[in-house]
């Protein structure tokens, strides 16, 4: 059987001595969040290298809609720059369905 994966899984919004020092736990209008100021190797960000990075974002956002029947479940590739505008057409209700899921999804390139 395999892994369980549960055991791999670090939450980085539990209070600990765990949480490393580049990490901090804050709040934003009532949501949580950590800000990170180095990458895994312990290199403070770059502007630049995030902003390539996003550019080659894309996000498959899952999308219950009712059919009559049954529900089923849309997934949509959107790319880094359009997100906010399809997730305000959701929040606006200028279309049916609702958001479950969005995950990120990075194209790699292959030669």
């Amino acid at each position: 059987m395999a892994d369980n994966f549960d055991d791999k899984v670090i939450n980085i919004f539990k209070k600990s001595s765990d949480i490393e020092d580049n990490k901090e736990q804050r709040f934003f209008k009532g949501f949580q969040y950590v800000k990170l100021t180095k990458d895994e190797n312990g290199n403070y960000f770059k502007e630049e290298s995030l902003r390539e990075y996003a550019q080659r974002t894309f996000y498959i956002v899952s999308v219950m809609k009712n059919n009559g029947i049954s529900a089923a479940i849309y997934k949509y590739k959107v790319p880094y720059k359009s997100l906010l505008d399809f997730l305000n057409v959701f929040r606006n209700d200028l279309t049916i369905g609702e958001i479950i899921d969005i995950e990120r999804y990075i194209p790699e390139d292959l030669a």
